[in-house]
């Protein structure tokens, strides 16, 4: 879980977090229910955009979820990320005895971009 308050972007550019998730298969229901608490806080933060967790199609033993969070700067999800809330969100999301999770956050720009013609 620490790993997650660690990055910090220091950019004003927009940025995209890019995390991914991995609990095994059969508390992947679980997890995406107890994950929302967590995305419902930052949803509210000034520079959100938009949120997704994505979900395999193909079952797996371990079911590796990616999330991608789309920021108007880098600063906003510093500021973002200090909020306490968040903060006890995410440790009642890492420490439930019922998940099991493994996690890989980073932050990146864009930079290319293509849109269909």
């Amino acid at each position: 879980m620490t790993d997650s308050l660690k990055p910090k972007t220091h950019t004003s550019d927009p940025v995209v977090l890019i995390k991914t998730y991995t609990v095994p298969a059969e508390e992947a229901d679980y997890f995406t229910e107890a994950y929302q608490e967590n995305a419902r806080i930052m949803s509210t933060q000034p520079g959100f955009i938009r949120s997704r967790l994505h979900r395999p199609l193909a079952d797996a033993p371990e079911t590796r979820f990616v999330h991608i969070a789309e920021w108007s700067s880098g600063t906003a999800l510093d500021e973002a990320t200090g909020n306490p809330d968040w903060h006890a969100a995410l440790k009642r999301l890492f420490e439930d005895p019922a998940l099991h999770i493994t996690s890989e956050p980073a932050s990146y720009r864009v930079v290319v971009e293509f849109h269909s013609s």
